[in-house]
Protein backbone atom coordinates (compact mmCIF):
# COMPACT_ATOMS: atom_id res chain seq x y z
CA UNK A 1 0.00 0.00 0.00
CA UNK A 2 1.50 3.61 -0.92
CA UNK A 3 1.88 5.67 1.66
CA UNK A 4 3.20 9.83 2.23
CA UNK A 5 7.09 9.96 2.64
CA UNK A 6 7.15 13.14 3.65
CA UNK A 7 4.78 16.72 5.17
CA UNK A 8 5.33 19.98 3.98
CA UNK A 9 3.08 23.17 4.51
CA UNK A 10 2.16 26.13 2.36
CA UNK A 11 2.63 28.86 4.91
CA UNK A 12 4.39 29.31 8.41
CA UNK A 13 0.92 29.71 10.27
CA UNK A 14 0.30 25.68 9.14
CA UNK A 15 4.01 24.93 10.71
CA UNK A 16 2.36 23.75 14.48
CA UNK A 17 0.10 21.60 12.91
CA UNK A 18 2.57 19.92 10.27
CA UNK A 19 5.12 19.21 13.30
CA UNK A 20 2.11 17.87 15.22
CA UNK A 21 1.74 15.40 12.63
CA UNK A 22 5.17 14.60 11.98
CA UNK A 23 4.97 13.59 16.10
CA UNK A 24 2.31 11.53 15.93
CA UNK A 25 3.07 9.63 12.85
CA UNK A 26 6.87 9.69 12.38
CA UNK A 27 6.49 10.88 8.90
CA UNK A 28 9.35 13.61 8.28
CA UNK A 29 9.02 17.54 7.42
CA UNK A 30 10.33 18.64 4.31
CA UNK A 31 10.12 21.42 1.75
CA UNK A 32 12.46 20.57 -0.74
CA UNK A 33 12.63 17.25 -3.40
CA UNK A 34 9.78 16.07 -2.19
CA UNK A 35 8.77 13.14 -4.05
CA UNK A 36 5.56 11.25 -4.08
CA UNK A 37 3.31 10.35 -2.39
CA UNK A 38 3.39 13.40 -0.04
CA UNK A 39 0.79 15.93 2.15
CA UNK A 40 0.74 19.33 1.88
CA UNK A 41 -0.80 21.18 5.16
CA UNK A 42 -2.39 24.08 3.88
CA UNK A 43 -6.15 25.99 3.71
CA UNK A 44 -7.30 22.54 2.12
CA UNK A 45 -4.60 20.28 2.63
CA UNK A 46 -3.68 18.03 -0.45
CA UNK A 47 -2.29 14.42 -0.60
CA UNK A 48 -0.23 14.42 -3.65
CA UNK A 49 0.48 10.92 -5.37
CA UNK A 50 0.56 9.90 -9.34
CA UNK A 51 0.91 13.42 -10.68
CA UNK A 52 -2.51 14.39 -9.18
CA UNK A 53 -4.00 14.99 -5.67
CA UNK A 54 -6.77 14.56 -3.11
CA UNK A 55 -8.31 16.85 -0.76
CA UNK A 56 -10.95 16.37 1.93
CA UNK A 57 -13.06 18.79 2.53
CA UNK A 58 -16.25 17.86 5.08
CA UNK A 59 -17.59 21.56 4.56
CA UNK A 60 -17.25 22.79 1.25
CA UNK A 61 -17.51 19.33 -1.33
CA UNK A 62 -19.71 17.59 -1.80
CA UNK A 63 -19.92 15.92 1.00
CA UNK A 64 -21.19 18.83 2.51
CA UNK A 65 -25.00 17.87 0.97
CA UNK A 66 -25.14 14.99 3.13
CA UNK A 67 -23.63 16.24 6.36
CA UNK A 68 -27.05 18.94 6.01
CA UNK A 69 -29.18 15.81 5.19
CA UNK A 70 -27.68 13.09 7.73
CA UNK A 71 -30.80 12.56 9.52
CA UNK A 72 -32.41 10.95 6.38
CA UNK A 73 -29.78 8.60 6.12
CA UNK A 74 -32.20 5.80 6.30
CA UNK A 75 -30.61 3.04 5.04
CA UNK A 76 -27.28 3.47 7.08
CA UNK A 77 -29.46 3.67 10.33
CA UNK A 78 -31.45 1.03 9.73
CA UNK A 79 -27.78 -1.32 8.73
CA UNK A 80 -26.17 0.01 12.39
CA UNK A 81 -29.79 -0.84 13.88
CA UNK A 82 -29.73 3.02 15.07
CA UNK A 83 -31.90 4.08 18.06
CA UNK A 84 -31.60 7.56 18.97
CA UNK A 85 -31.99 6.47 22.93
CA UNK A 86 -29.00 4.62 22.21
CA UNK A 87 -25.35 5.69 21.37
CA UNK A 88 -23.66 2.14 20.00
CA UNK A 89 -19.45 1.41 19.71
CA UNK A 90 -18.83 1.38 15.98
CA UNK A 91 -15.42 0.19 15.04
CA UNK A 92 -14.91 1.65 11.22
CA UNK A 93 -12.36 -0.78 9.62
CA UNK A 94 -11.77 0.75 6.09
CA UNK A 95 -11.74 4.34 7.20
CA UNK A 96 -11.21 5.42 3.95
CA UNK A 97 -12.04 9.39 4.11
CA UNK A 98 -14.13 9.05 7.12
CA UNK A 99 -17.38 10.05 5.50
CA UNK A 100 -19.91 7.68 6.69
CA UNK A 101 -17.86 7.47 10.25
CA UNK A 102 -18.76 11.41 10.48
CA UNK A 103 -22.23 10.82 9.61
CA UNK A 104 -22.79 8.38 12.34
CA UNK A 105 -21.22 10.60 14.60
CA UNK A 106 -23.58 13.07 13.49
CA UNK A 107 -25.83 10.27 14.64
CA UNK A 108 -24.67 10.32 18.35
CA UNK A 109 -22.64 6.82 17.74
CA UNK A 110 -19.04 6.49 19.24
CA UNK A 111 -17.26 5.85 16.13
CA UNK A 112 -13.18 4.09 15.99
CA UNK A 113 -11.91 4.84 12.97
CA UNK A 114 -9.14 2.46 11.90
CA UNK A 115 -6.90 3.44 8.33
CA UNK A 116 -3.88 2.18 7.63
CA UNK A 117 -2.81 4.78 5.80
CA UNK A 118 -1.31 7.62 7.03
CA UNK A 119 -1.73 9.92 4.38
CA UNK A 120 -5.79 9.51 4.43
CA UNK A 121 -5.58 9.57 8.23
CA UNK A 122 -4.44 13.14 7.80
CA UNK A 123 -6.93 14.25 5.53
CA UNK A 124 -9.54 13.02 8.21
CA UNK A 125 -7.99 14.72 10.73
CA UNK A 126 -7.34 18.00 8.90
CA UNK A 127 -11.37 18.15 7.62
CA UNK A 128 -12.91 17.46 10.98
CA UNK A 129 -10.29 19.86 12.68
CA UNK A 130 -11.32 22.73 9.45
CA UNK A 131 -14.85 22.36 10.38
CA UNK A 132 -17.24 25.61 11.34
CA UNK A 133 -17.39 26.18 15.11
CA UNK A 134 -21.10 24.68 15.46
CA UNK A 135 -22.45 23.06 18.18
CA UNK A 136 -23.21 20.18 16.57
CA UNK A 137 -19.83 19.61 14.77
CA UNK A 138 -18.36 19.81 17.93
CA UNK A 139 -20.23 16.84 19.59
CA UNK A 140 -19.24 14.51 16.82
CA UNK A 141 -15.71 15.46 16.90
CA UNK A 142 -16.09 14.58 20.39
CA UNK A 143 -17.01 11.51 19.19
CA UNK A 144 -14.43 9.88 17.18
CA UNK A 145 -10.97 8.54 17.48
CA UNK A 146 -9.07 8.04 14.70
CA UNK A 147 -6.33 5.33 15.04
CA UNK A 148 -3.47 4.69 12.39
CA UNK A 149 -3.20 0.98 11.98
CA UNK A 150 -4.67 -2.27 10.59
CA UNK A 151 -8.15 -3.09 11.95
CA UNK A 152 -7.48 -6.80 12.62
CA UNK A 153 -5.70 -5.79 15.57
CA UNK A 154 -8.52 -5.29 16.69
CA UNK A 155 -10.13 -8.65 16.27
CA UNK A 156 -9.76 -9.86 19.42
CA UNK A 157 -11.57 -6.65 21.40
CA UNK A 158 -14.82 -7.28 18.55
CA UNK A 159 -16.98 -7.89 21.30
CA UNK A 160 -16.41 -4.26 22.62
CA UNK A 161 -18.06 -3.04 19.67
CA UNK A 162 -21.78 -2.91 18.59
CA UNK A 163 -21.33 -2.63 15.42
CA UNK A 164 -18.46 -2.74 12.90
CA UNK A 165 -18.33 -1.28 9.86
CA UNK A 166 -16.92 -1.99 6.15
CA UNK A 167 -16.22 -0.45 3.10
CA UNK A 168 -14.64 -2.44 1.17
CA UNK A 169 -15.75 0.18 -2.46
CA UNK A 170 -12.47 1.76 -2.89
CA UNK A 171 -10.53 -0.02 -5.36
CA UNK A 172 -13.45 -2.37 -6.22
CA UNK A 173 -14.32 -3.61 -9.77
CA UNK A 174 -17.69 -1.84 -9.78
CA UNK A 175 -18.62 -0.27 -12.92
CA UNK A 176 -20.82 2.47 -11.11
CA UNK A 177 -19.76 5.98 -12.10
CA UNK A 178 -16.39 6.91 -10.42
CA UNK A 179 -15.65 10.76 -8.77
CA UNK A 180 -12.34 12.22 -8.91
CA UNK A 181 -11.89 11.31 -5.36
CA UNK A 182 -12.97 7.63 -5.66
CA UNK A 183 -10.66 6.99 -8.96
CA UNK A 184 -7.70 8.74 -7.03
CA UNK A 185 -8.03 6.02 -4.04
CA UNK A 186 -8.47 3.30 -6.79
CA UNK A 187 -5.02 4.13 -7.84
CA UNK A 188 -3.47 5.37 -4.89
CA UNK A 189 -4.73 2.22 -2.84
CA UNK A 190 -4.50 -0.32 -5.81
CA UNK A 191 -2.85 -3.33 -3.28
CA UNK A 192 -5.53 -2.49 -0.74
CA UNK A 193 -5.99 -6.21 1.43
CA UNK A 194 -9.69 -6.44 2.47
CA UNK A 195 -9.90 -7.55 6.13
CA UNK A 196 -13.82 -8.73 5.82
CA UNK A 197 -13.48 -12.59 5.52
CA UNK A 198 -11.06 -11.73 9.05
CA UNK A 199 -14.15 -10.09 10.89
CA UNK A 200 -16.68 -12.33 9.72
CA UNK A 201 -14.69 -15.52 11.11
CA UNK A 202 -15.34 -13.43 14.79
CA UNK A 203 -18.10 -13.94 17.35
CA UNK A 204 -19.27 -10.50 15.96
CA UNK A 205 -22.81 -8.70 17.04
CA UNK A 206 -23.13 -6.74 13.76
CA UNK A 207 -21.20 -6.49 10.38
CA UNK A 208 -22.31 -3.66 7.98
CA UNK A 209 -20.72 -4.05 4.70
CA UNK A 210 -21.41 -0.91 2.25
CA UNK A 211 -21.18 -2.14 -1.30
CA UNK A 212 -22.62 -1.50 -4.98
CA UNK A 213 -26.07 -2.22 -5.56
CA UNK A 214 -25.62 -5.00 -7.91
CA UNK A 215 -22.43 -6.28 -6.63
CA UNK A 216 -22.24 -10.02 -6.24
CA UNK A 217 -21.72 -11.30 -2.89
CA UNK A 218 -19.03 -14.03 -3.81
CA UNK A 219 -17.62 -16.37 -1.31
CA UNK A 220 -19.87 -14.75 1.07
CA UNK A 221 -23.54 -16.04 2.03
CA UNK A 222 -26.41 -14.15 1.99
CA UNK A 223 -26.92 -11.39 4.57
CA UNK A 224 -29.33 -11.78 7.12
CA UNK A 225 -31.03 -8.01 5.96
CA UNK A 226 -30.07 -5.79 3.06
CA UNK A 227 -30.67 -2.17 2.89
CA UNK A 228 -31.17 -0.71 -0.46
CA UNK A 229 -30.70 2.70 -1.81
CA UNK A 230 -30.54 4.28 -5.26
CA UNK A 231 -26.78 2.47 -6.25
CA UNK A 232 -25.42 1.35 -2.83
CA UNK A 233 -26.53 -1.22 -0.32
CA UNK A 234 -25.83 -2.55 3.46
CA UNK A 235 -25.72 -5.82 4.03
CA UNK A 236 -26.29 -6.48 7.71
CA UNK A 237 -25.03 -9.87 9.22
CA UNK A 238 -25.80 -10.41 12.93
CA UNK A 239 -24.38 -13.27 15.40
CA UNK A 240 -24.78 -11.94 18.53
CA UNK A 241 -27.27 -9.65 17.98
CA UNK A 242 -31.14 -9.86 17.21
CA UNK A 243 -32.93 -7.50 14.37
Amino acid sequence: MSDIKAITFNKNSFSSRAIYYTNKYKIPVKHEKLKEPYLEIAEESKLYANKDFLTNLYHKDQFSRRIANYQREKHLKKAIGFKSSISKRILDGTGGMGHDAFILALLGQEVTIVEKNIGLCILIEEAINNLPNMSYFNLAKDKITILNGDSREYLDQIQDFDVIYLDPMFNSTKNVARTKNLSFIDEYLRDYDNPLDDFLSTDYKRIVIKKELKAPYGNLTEPTVSFKGASIRFDVYTKGEKL
